[in-house]
């Protein structure tokens, strides 16, 4: 099923000059809570629904209607996530249901890495002053080498991460 709606505009006579797009947004994380935004100026009509895996995103800014479906890569918790918007952005505030997990991405479908990406001014690791999580992080390439995630998948805690050091200590 695609998760994501866009659609191109009807040509024909007399159809509805209005564009379909998708909605660029950007996200990031906090211990109890992942904040998505959409910077579309003057957003009207905006309807936002959150079920527990997934949010949907619907309204029309001058000649284009945004709609999509975000197919959420953890649960949230519905009752507790909340939206609401202004006239320059929207905000989603999603509670994360497990809040010891750290999301590596913000949904199941790869096809949305390009509309939907990570807020690298507002963004926290894990160990960072204020972000305030427990949870095990699957680090990245940083630019020292190594290549990221070998070796380090699954692993449970500091325990299992002695084991991998090879050699670097007790």
């Amino acid at each position: 099923a695609a998760a994501m709606t866009a659609h191109r505009p009807d040509t024909r006579p007399g159809a509805s000059l209005a564009v379909m797009a998708a909605a660029p947004m950007t996200w990031h994380q906090r211990a109890k809570k992942v904040l998505v935004t959409c910077e579309i100026p003057n957003l009207k009509d905006l309807v936002v629904t959150i079920t527990e895996k997934s949010f949907n995103f619907a309204g029309k800014a001058g000649d284009k209607v945004y709609s999509m479906e975000v197919p959420l890569a953890h649960d949230v918790v519905v009752e507790e996530s909340r939206w609401f918007v202004n006239d320059r952005a929207a905000s989603i505030i999603l509670a994360k249901k497990d809040d010891s997990c750290f999301w590596d991405k913000i949904s199941t479908d790869a096809g949305l890495k390009r509309i939907v990406k990570p807020n690298l001014i507002e963004w926290l690791e894990e160990d960072d002053d204020g972000y305030n999580g427990l949870g095990p992080v699957e680090p990245e390439d940083d630019g020292r080498g190594g290549g990221g995630m070998g070796g380090m998948g699954g692993m449970g805690g500091m325990g299992g991460m002695m084991g991998g050091m090879g050699g670097m200590g007790g």
